[in-house]
């Protein structure tokens, strides 16, 4: 385990930095997928090599997306292709994840004005982003099951689809 100056004197609160060149600590790892555990095992699509990739768990409709609805937060280096990463939640029930690419490794999400990301994001059952309203809990809830839940999230980039509906409105011209 990489643990740098920072955080041996103290100034990361302690905890061990688990990876050499990106801030990511033990608190944030992934757990090792088990499916006899009763997890969320997501399988990530669309993500480029680089960066960090952050998923977050949430149970309580009414603070999904904030500090504060959050169960968990995960943090793993973002590989090219298909990434699963697993959380083991030992409560069964209703659940939806938050994934974003931190392409730059700050450990934030870019947002523009309006609050819609400017880093690739999903959400847990791929509900249609809107530029203007984003998804509610309802729309990107599961059920966890003993035994987990197996789910895929396909990262979004608003800043390509907007390029990509310029270019088809040209074409139709």
């Amino acid at each position: 385990m990489f643990v740098p100056a920072a955080a041996a004197s103290g100034e990361t609160d302690g905890q061990a930095r688990i990876h050499p060149t990106l801030e990511i600590y033990a608190n944030e790892a992934a757990d090792p997928c088990d499916p006899t555990k009763t997890q969320v095992r997501m399988t990530v699509v669309g993500i480029k090599k680089g960066g960090i990739l952050t998923l977050e768990l949430y149970n309580d409709p009414k603070h999904f997306l904030s500090k504060k609805g959050r169960v968990r937060r995960v943090r793993v280096p973002a590989e090219d292709g298909p990434q699963t990463v697993c959380m083991t939640e030992n409560n069964t029930g209703s659940y939806a994840v938050a994934g974003y690419h931190d392409i730059d490794g700050n450990r934030k999400l870019k947002k523009k004005w309006n609050g819609t990301p400017r880093e690739p994001f999903a959400l847990s059952n791929n509900p249609k982003i809107k530029e203007l309203r984003f998804p509610k809990f309802s729309e990107s809830a599961f059920d966890l099951v003993p035994g987990g839940t197996n789910i895929t999230l396909e990262l979004v980039d608003l800043k390509k689809q907007k390029e990509l509906r310029k270019a088809e409105r040209r074409r139709s011209k």
